[in-house]
């Protein structure tokens, strides 16, 4: 019923988009008036934007802002909408993650991190708001502009939703003027950016006899012969290229988007429809019964605005869109571990009577999980309608207004898949108890759903005193979220949220020179205790425009200089671990033996914490000065610096004693300091018909932890005082040598002893930074950066030259870190039946009766096929240097000329090619052939598009 009532809306919104255009055009065409810069400069129909308060000029705005057009976004073809804003705004730091279709988004965050929980900022669009899901599956056609907002003046009436920041979309509208219709397409191919290959079965089965041998007492005792190694290295014996098999070269990709738009002094329109597909790496044949990873999505938009009479104007804003995604019947997660972990020697990709091979400690024959087991589908319907009205009540004040907005936003997936089993065998012997099945079929249209009611009002006056410009506004929002998360027909998660937020902000401006700025919000949770729910939050901010004083009429030099400051508090009420801390709930306690002679365990019910009926938002104190110049009339400067001081930060408090005798509850107790600067520069100018620019920022912000409420017991590796996310481990000082044991082969008693089991040659050797003759954990500290850059940092250049343009983004990230033993696959050579990689070849190795004796250049440590508590722990050994730079976009285009356009009744016709992320520069994809920002599993992914333009 729900899947028939979406369809019906979608095509309800097409149908209203297709009346407007139609009704529009035969309007423009009678009524229409001579196209003159006079009549086409009257906006008479108002954007409604409810959250945004009021609009004022940007030369008289306090805040820390920076904004990015859709059109600049569709520069980088993209499936996912984060994966085009790498670059493109100061101030938000993008770090790019999988390439899986469906699953590729970016993760985001403002000004970096200033909490160690729940980071997630708010996200509005048309004013209401929404959540990162129908933000990443936007589409830069239907978007008119981003704006990051990110300083106290910025974010003061969202109250606690402002504490992470906020990003402002603003979705397109319809201009006065006649029809016009825009038709953008492209197509290509995507590729990994890199795939770091195990080694073949010579070099596996190499390195695997000298691990057996060490695991041995150090005799060589290998597993495989000689003339094993020698069919390996020859091509007869067993060498399976598995990410060869499973994967293609590259994979097709293609998005189209159609927009009609037009209007009169009454209505504007806009309407778009976009599609895209974008299909994945695997080898395999989509179809009744098998398909490779896909993703479809067809987004619809419909933007209306309307007068009535000379006092109402109204919006209506349908978007949405219908998402189809498919995957093999087995988990992607699960095939790329294995193509990690999966030797190339452990049995041919079939038996030569064509069944599939599989062994019980390698079960999942890689290129049968993608071609045999199926596949997995879901399709999402996503909508949201939301409805405006403006009151002018110029006859009681001028300037004074109403507006009421409501918005229905909700989301709904149904899952669908044909999924059935194979035997395992080895030649004819089946290696496992599964057994050939026929396909299944599984179908559920309501696995998961959302619905967001969104209620919002506000009050606004404006009004010109002289040469004075007061502007105001108070604005009421209140929402319904719920949630109901089901998993394969099981009961799940069925979760309402509430909130509530008054807001306003009142800005005073003398002379275009001095501004005033106080904001506000009143916000509640429900979240929270009844007598606990609210909490007030106020800025005050100012600015001076210098270049408009007197003093400065005669500057040749500056056009324009402005200089602002804001201080103020929001609050962060985004929690990851739980709602309703105020609550006591009952888990499942773990075992307790009772009885007499034969003990037997018994279970019970336990809190997980106390609850504490105190518990609020986070606060966030904000400080922020600004400058803004133009030199030159070519240059376009702006420099802020910050800092958010974090207080209340939910943690759980462990400095409680052990003589409390339950899990410590959770307490607004921790503090964070994240400061930092930003500054971006561009550049214009043009030499005769070459018009160009450039343009560039940097920015960077570094976090340190106050108080986190953690027992401190080594006094150099706690998170107190170090920024949030700090690698603590111990400090790597080279490899054991023979030299450094006894003839029985026990460590020499004047060297410091691990606690982490007895260690041979060739192990890690760490430093003992206090002294004790012990190698423990009190010997820990600081090994590196965090995963989170301090710098972010940003170049482009445009020009054009006749018909012809050029674009390019080059975009990178500094003082990071990269520990590799998050990638144990593709570093722990050997362990748990694992596989070795390139790094393992530089392994500490001495049989000096084979030749073998790597002692003087090794840079890893001897191999080994058990669990090594010494090797594999935190250390500055796996630390590794984690900074990059992209060239993120290139794009060449050409604008046919107009000679050849009229005749064809077209106004502009584009054509373009498009490369994305083809070059990287990295310590870590030089020397360890892996991407900085996607270690392991289904890779980033560059491309090649090619597409045209055209409008009518």
């Amino acid at each position: 019923m729900k899947k028939k009532y979406m369809t019906n809306i979608f095509r309800g919104m097409l149908l209203l988009g297709g009346l407007l255009f139609l009704s529009e055009y035969s309007v423009a065409q009678e009524t229409s008036a001579p196209e003159t810069a006079d009549n086409l400069a009257v906006d008479s129909v108002a954007v409604m934007e409810p959250g945004a308060m009021f609009d004022v000029k940007r030369s008289l705005s306090t805040g820390s802002v920076s904004t990015v057009k859709g059109s600049t976004l569709y520069q980088t073809p993209a499936a996912n909408l984060t994966n085009t804003l790498y670059g493109r705004l100061p101030g938000l730091m993008v770090l790019q993650g999988s390439g899986e279709p469906g699953n590729d988004a970016a993760s985001l965050r403002i000004r970096g991190a200033g909490t160690f929980n729940d980071p997630g900022m708010a996200i509005f669009i048309d004013g209401f708001q929404t959540n990162f899901d129908f933000l990443q599956n936007m589409i830069p056609g239907e978007i008119e502009s981003i704006s990051v907002l990110k300083d106290a003046a910025a974010v003061a009436p969202f109250g606690m939703k402002g504490g992470n920041g906020v990003l402002w979309i603003t979705t397109r509208r319809g201009e006065i003027g006649k029809p016009k219709i825009q038709l953008q397409a492209r197509t290509g191919f995507q590729n990994p950016t890199v795939i770091n290959k195990p080694l073949n079965s010579y070099g596996y089965a190499s390195l695997y006899n000298e691990a057996v041998s060490n695991d041995n007492g150090r005799v060589w005792s290998p597993v495989y012969t000689d003339a094993l190694l020698q069919e390996y290295q020859n091509g007869s014996g067993t060498d399976v290229d598995w990410f060869n098999e499973v994967l293609r070269e590259n994979a097709p990709y293609t998005d189209a988007d159609v927009t009609f738009s037009g209007g009169d002094l009454s209505t504007k329109y806009f309407v778009l429809l976009g599609y895209m597909k974008k299909q994945g790496l695997y080898n395999v044949t989509t179809d009744d019964l098998h398909s490779n990873a896909e993703h479809q999505r067809l987004n619809i938009r419909t933007n209306l605005d309307f007068k009535l009479f000379e006092i109402f104007e109204g919006s209506v804003n349908l978007g949405g869109r219908i998402e189809d995604r498919r995957n093999p019947g087995y988990s992607t997660a699960a095939l790329w571990n294995n193509l990690a972990r999966y030797p190339s020697n452990i049995y041919p990709v079939t038996n030569p009577n064509g069944s599939w091979t599989g062994t019980q400690i390698y079960p999942d024959n890689p290129l049968a999980s993608i071609s045999d087991l199926g596949y997995i589908s879901t399709h999402d319907r996503t909508l949201q309608a939301n409805f405006n009205l403006k009151e002018k009540l110029d006859f009681l004040a001028e300037g004074l207004y109403l507006t009421q907005g409501v918005s229905f936003n909700n989301w709904n997936r149904g899952t669908y898949g044909k999924t059935k089993n194979y035997a395992r065998y080895i030649g004819d012997v089946p290696q496992t108890t599964d057994q050939h099945t026929n396909y299944s079929v599984f179908d559920d249209d309501g696995t998961n759903q959302w619905d967001w009611i969104q209620l919002t009002g506000s009050l606004g006056y404006q009004k010109q005193f002289g040469n004075n410009t007061f502007t105001g506004a108070v604005n009421y929002l209140q929402y319904t979220y719920k949630v109901d998360a089901n998993q394969n027909g099981a009961a799940g998660i069925n979760t309402t949220y509430g909130y509530q937020n008054i807001g306003g902000r009142l800005n005073y401006a003398i002379n275009d020179r001095y501004v005033a700025e106080f904001g506000f919000a009143y916000s509640g949770s429900d979240n929270y205790a009844k007598e606990n729910r609210f909490g007030f939050y106020p800025t005050v901010s100012a600015a001076w425009i210098i270049s408009n004083e007197s003093f400065f009429s005669n500057s040749e030099n500056i056009d324009y200089l402005k200089l602002r400051a804001s201080a103020g508090r929001s609050g962060n009420d985004q929690f990851s671990r739980g709602r309703y801390l105020y609550q006591g709930y009952y888990v499942n306690a773990a075992s307790y033996n009772t009885g007499v002679g034969d003990l037997q365990g018994r279970t019970g019910l336990i809190q997980p914490y106390v609850p504490n009926p105190e518990i609020f938002a986070e606060q966030s104190t904000k400080y922020n000065i600004g400058l803004e110049t133009k030199l030159f009339d070519r240059f376009d400067l702006s420099v802020d610096a910050f800092v958010d001081k974090r207080t209340d930060i939910i943690t759980q408090d462990f400095t409680l004693s052990a003589v409390f005798g339950a899990a410590p509850p959770y307490r607004n107790i921790g503090e964070v300091t994240n400061k930092g600067f930003e500054a971006s520069l561009e550049y214009h100018n043009r030499a005769g018909a070459l018009e160009y620019f450039i343009t560039g920022f940097a920015s960077y912000n570094s976090n340190t932890i106050d108080y986190m409420a953690e027992v401190i017991t080594v006094p150099n590796a706690s998170q107190t005082g170090n920024p949030i996310g700090t690698p603590l481990g111990l400090e790597t000082i080279g490899f054991y040598d023979i030299s450094d044991f006894d003839a029985d082969g026990t460590l020499r008693d004047d060297l410091p002893a691990p606690d982490f089991g007895a260690v041979q040659p060739g192990d890690i050797k760490y430093k003992n930074v206090n002294g004790d003759n012990r190698i423990d954990q009190q010997d820990e500290g600081v090994i590196g950066n965090t995963y989170l850059p301090k710098m972010t940092y940003a170049m482009s250049l445009g020009l054009t030259y006749g018909g012809f343009d050029l674009q390019l983004l080059l975009q990178g990230a500094g003082g990071r870190s990269v520990n590799l033993l998050h990638v144990p696959n593709q570093t722990m050579a050997f362990v748990n039946n694992g596989n070795a990689y390139e790094i393992a070849q530089g392994r500490w190795a001495y049989y000096p009766d084979q030749g073998i004796d790597t002692r003087a250049s090794a840079t890893y440590p001897r191999l080994t096929t058990e669990g090594n508590n010494n090797n594999y722990r935190n250390s500055t050994f796996w630390m590794r240097n984690g900074n990059f730079l992209r060239l993120r976009n290139v794009e060449i285009g050409y604008t046919l000329p107009a000679s050849l356009t009229n005749k064809l009744s077209v106004p502009k016709a584009r054509i373009f090619v498009n490369a994305v992320s083809m070059l990287t520069w990295s310590p870590l994809m030089k020397d360890l052939n892996m991407d900085p920002e996607t270690l392991a599993g289904y890779p980033a992914l560059k491309s090649i598009m090619g597409g045209i333009t055209v409008n009518f």
